[in-house]
Order: C-alpha cells, then sequence, then structure tokens
C-alpha cells in the first residue's frame, strides 16, 4: 500500500478540534478519497483502475470521502453489508476542487442560501452534493470538527470516473489489520496520515473553513520573513529553544509549504551547526521536513547537505526522509546521476541499502516519527 500511514497516537497532533475542515493525503497534484464497495464492484475496478461492470451504477448518486477515518466509521472498518472492501482513489486536486465548486449543500440548514426555494432551484441543478458531518475517532465517538463528503452523480460522475481518477488501490488488507490492532495491539494501531488540505480563499468563503490554522507566536515569526526575507538568530534560537513554540512550529509545517522560507531555515539550521553552535540532529530533522515538500532536487541536495553536517546527523535521522523531494525512484537516479554532489559513501548506502519494498512496508513508514 504507497500510503503515507501514521500511529493514530501522533495522528491529531497539528489538526484543527473543532469547525468545518477539509483533512486529507495530498500527493502532488493528487489527492487521496475513499470509497467502500462489495468484491464485485471493486475487483473491477481495481483490475481495470475505473468503475463500471455489471454491478456498478452511473444512474446512482456515490459519495466520496477524503477523511480516512469518516470512511471507517461509515463502513464499519469494513464489516457493513456492501461495503466490505475500501478503496483509496487518487484523483486530481484540480478535479477535487472542481466538484467543490459544483457542490450544493444538501440540506437547507446549513443557512448559505437566501431562501429555501432559491436552495432547491440550486439543488435540482447540481450533480455534486456537498455534506458536512461530525467526525469521528477509530471508536466511532463523534468530534467537533466536522468532515466533509461529496456526491456525485450524472456527467460529473462519469467525469469523475473517466478523467479525474488517476489510480485505484484496494487498501482492504491494511484496514482489517488496523481493526484488529485499534481492538488489541493499540502500539501498533496505523491510520493514513492526514493534514488540512488548502482549497483557496473563495471555497474557504462557501464551506465556512477559516482562513487560517496558526498560533499567533508562529503568525508573527513568519510574517516576520515574509517581510524581510530572514528572521534574527534570536528568533531562530528561540525556535530551537522554546519547547512549547517548537511544537506550535512542527504542528504549523505539517499543515504549510513555502519554498523559500523552508529553505531559509534548513540553510540556516545547517550553518549553524557547522559553526559549532548547540543544535539537535532533530532540528535539521524538523527543517529538512519542511523543506522536502517542495518536491524539488534543489531541496534533496539540501537534506543530504544536512545529513553530511556531522555524524550525529547520521545518526537522528529517519533515512527514508531522503526520499520524500522527489520518490524512490527519482531519487535514486538522481543520486546515481550527481555522485560528485555527495560523499560517495551515502549515495551507495541509500542505493543499496533501501528499496521502494522497503519502504513501503507500514512497519518501516515512520518517518519523522516525533513529529506527531
Amino acid at each position: 500500500m504507497n500510503l503515507e500511514t501514521i500511529p493514530y497516537s501522533r495522528y491529531e497532533r497539528g489538526l484543527p478540534q473543532k469547525g468545518n475542515w477539509i483533512l486529507g493525503q495530498e500527493t502532488g497534484d493528487s489527492i487521496i478519497v475513499y470509497q467502500a464497495f462489495n468484491d464485485q464492484i471493486a475487483d473491477y475496478a481495481v483490475s481495470n483502475q475505473k468503475f463500471g461492470g455489471n454491478s456498478y451504477s452511473f444512474s446512482r448518486m456515490t459519495w466520496i470521502k477524503p477523511n480516512f477515518l469518516w470512511m471507517m466509521y461509515r463502513a464499519g472498518w469494513a464489516t457493513k453489508p456492501n461495503q466490505e472492501r475500501i478503496l483509496a482513489i487518487k484523483m486530481s486536486k484540480e478535479g477535487f476542487c472542481d466538484l467543490l465548486k459544483e457542490g450544493v449543500y444538501s440540506s437547507f440548514k446549513n443557512k448559505k442560501y437566501t431562501n429555501k426555494e432559491s436552495w432547491k432551484e440550486k439543488l435540482a441543478k447540481s450533480e455534486v452534493r456537498i455534506q458536512w458531518d461530525p467526525d469521528h475517532n477509530p471508536h466511532g465517538d463523534k468530534l467537533e470538527r466536522r468532515a466533509i463528503q461529496i456526491g456525485i452523480k450524472g456527467e460529473k460522475l462519469k467525469k469523475f470516473n473517466s478523467d479525474y481518477i488517476k489510480k485505484i488501490i484496494d487498501i482492504t488488507s491494511f484496514v482489517k489489520k488496523q481493526k484488529e490492532n485499534l481492538e488489541g495491539d493499540k502500539d501498533n494501531f496505523f491510520v493514513i496520515n492526514e493534514s488540512i488540505v488548502e482549497i483557496g480563499a473563495t471555497l474557504k468563503s462557501k464551506f465556512s473553513i477559516k482562513e487560517n490554522f496558526i498560533s499567533e507566536e508562529i503568525q508573527n515569526l513568519q510574517l516576520t520573513y515574509l517581510n524581510n526575507g530572514e528572521i534574527s538568530d534570536h528568533d531562530f534560537e528561540q525556535l530551537l529553544l522554546d519547547g512549547k513554540l517548537r511544537n506550535e512550529f512542527i504542528d504549523f509545517i505539517k499543515n504549510y509549504r513555502n519554498e523559500n522560507f523552508s529553505r531559509f531555515l534548513l540553510r540556516k539550521a545547517i550553518d549553524y551547526r557547522k559553526s559549532g553552535n548547540d543544535i539537535m540532529c532533530e532540528d535539521l530533522l524538523m527543517f529538512s521536513y519542511f523543506a522536502s515538500k517542495n518536491k524539488s532536487s534543489q531541496d534533496l541536495d539540501l537534506i543530504m547537505e544536512a545529513k553530511l553536517a556531522d555524524f550525529d546527523t547520521w545518526c537522528g535521522f529517519d533515512a527514508e526522509m531522503v526520499f520524500y523531494p522527489l520518490g524512490f525512484e527519482k531519487t535514486i537516479e538522481y543520486l546515481n546521476q550527481n555522485k560528485e554532489k555527495f560523499e560517495e559513501k551515502p549515495v551507495e548506502y541509500y542505493s543499496n541499502n533501501f528499496s521502494k519494498e522497503y519502504l513501503n512496508n507500514d512497519i518501516h513508514n515512520r518517518a519523522f516519527w516525533y513529529l506527531y
């Protein structure tokens, strides 16, 4: 299963606890959504990488959910009738946002419409329904945070099937294993790692989603960099030494991406390390994770430089982190083509000691454990 997982004990860290929020796992220009079906529909979908066959109906409305635990609540961890198979569907982020733009609330009680007749008219014309429900914890208990589900029918459903879907993955075995762990081996209970899905100001307003989820201290740090192109040594050291501020920053970068800001912080951390200042390997890891979200070879160069800062850095880093910017195949290819940039040992170390199968194994997929 080529999805990023996380121990549930760390899942909620960095996530809002109240209000409407779209949570999901994004990879590049794609987002993962979930559906549950019977064996006949699931087998056809996985084999053909699209929906169809005698058991699937394009005349009905189907619902997709970007939130893994909401899907688990709805399907009873793959135990409810006709929901015994859980599919993770990788779809384009552009298509996901297109559905949101088209979507009309399934209920008038959301009070987003001037009158009931106007809402009914919009509902009748739209092929996309939007519904907000209480999010749930793994045991099915309601949370104050609300989760979104999207209903699709008609031509939009056909477009979802033909244009928006990039890949369909059967994750039923993972679901069943985690249900066992939830009931027994809680230390090894994993869920899909999710962050806040950014959808733009217009859609946030449409769905009553707050513009920012960030502490005042981190917001000031961010604004200082955006206004000045740097932060002072004092502010940087506070970020390293103030435990509360550091934890807030970790929560922040889980749901934020900024190429220049992340590169500035990682470069500053590398320079601190090389000059003998007191900076932990975990700090280099934290800033490397922030930079890895840019998905650029430029950031792989920086991460490799961070790993070579001194011996302790090797001990503190999870090796899987190196593959985050470019993915497994592209990273191996890039390292082999650019050996002159790095010491020979680290290039051979990654080429010889790691495989895609190893990195995609749920047991090993625990990079950035301390972040969550």
